[in-house]
């Protein structure tokens, strides 16, 4: 079967159907909220680069708070059902801890913002390969919701 595959880039979303598929490379403290409704077989991907957006906003898939409602809003146009989606999340990782520097851990609050947003809006979060000091991509199948996941200096595994 052939597919079409889109590259969803830093502060960047994208929405496609089975077959196509959605890849978000090179995730270091950024977070790749990955939403799919198995029902209408249409996946969703949004890169986050940190938390939570300024208000007004005008990039909001830079930000785990305004980029998760807008990839929901997109993704109820084309189709799906809130009630159908379900979110995997990826990356997050604490890309430089032994460095001395007085800084926040970006990729635990890109996933804890991720989260709450996601709870807030009652989707269910059904898998997660979040955290570690290791980027990683993740690759959505839009036709069955399968995200796998390849870590630095890990094999690859399915989620």
């Amino acid at each position: 079967m052939t597919y079409n595959e889109k590259h969803v880039g830093i502060g960047q979303m994208a929405i496609a159907h089975a077959p196509d598929h959605l890849t978000c490379l090179g995730l270091g403290s950024c977070v790749a909220v990955i939403l799919y409704d198995p029902t209408a077989r249409i996946g969703g991907i949004v890169h986050v680069l940190l938390p939570k957006g300024p208000n007004p906003c005008e990039s909001e898939e830079k930000y785990a708070d305004t980029g998760v409602r807008k990839l929901v809003r997109e993704m109820r146009l084309w189709g799906s059902k809130r009630e159908n989606i379900v979110a995997k999340l990826v990356g997050g990782a604490h890309m430089f801890p032994n460095l001395n520097i007085s800084i926040t851990n970006i990729g635990y609050e890109n996933y804890r913002e991720a989260r709450a947003v996601l709870r807030e809006l009652g989707i269910r979060i059904v898998a997660e390969d979040l955290a570690g000091v290791n980027g990683r991509s993740a690759y959505l199948d839009c036709g069955n919701g399968k995200v796998t996941v390849k870590t630095a200096f890990a094999p690859m595994r399915m989620i």
